[in-house]
């Protein structure tokens, strides 16, 4: 995605932006839909310009516990400083990107692309109650009850038990 500083020096309020999923090369996350929304406000600094909105999309997932596929929707903040102030710029400061004078415009896809990947769950549920998928019989607890009890359960780790030090 990129800011013209035309489109900076006017100040940018709340303005609706769709990025295409395709450029972002996302990796193995499957978006329902073949762009992201993002909503930008840009605000004028005496060293540069801040922007700041969020993203939002739909991805398909499978939920770790019953295998479900669902539509999870995620929503990132984007927090980004465009700057050439020398003592803003170093390595501890990540939220600071170069954006020289002489710049006609800034592109923003790999700052959206890192933080669309660091929204994705480490967990994936389709609802925060998900009993997930019986340990011995692999029916979903959440659309019957079964029958097994716990003497029935093998674990293939049971052997192990037996084992003599």
């Amino acid at each position: 995605m990129k800011l013209f500083r035309s489109d900076l020096e006017q100040r940018i309020s709340n303005q609706f932006f769709e990025i295409a999923a395709e450029s972002l090369d996302l990796g193995d996350l499957q978006l329902a839909e073949s762009h992201l929304k993002c909503v930008i406000t840009v605000d004028t600094l005496s060293h540069g310009y801040r922007v700041h909105g969020t993203i939002e999309a739909m991805a398909h997932e499978t939920c770790d516990r019953c295998l479900v596929r669902f539509k999870g929707n995620f929503q990132s903040l984007l927090n980004v400083i465009l700057s050439d102030d020398q003592s803003l710029l170093n390595e501890k400061n990540v939220d600071v990107i170069q954006f020289t004078d002489t710049e006609e415009f800034i592109d923003l896809s790999s700052v959206i692309h890192d933080l669309v990947l660091l929204e994705e769950p480490i967990k994936r549920l389709c609802k925060k109650s998900c009993k997930g998928l019986c340990s011995a019989c692999g029916k979903n607890l959440n659309e019957t009850t079964c029958t097994c009890t716990g003497s029935e359960y093998r674990s293939r780790w049971d052997a192990l038990k037996n084992f003599n030090n």
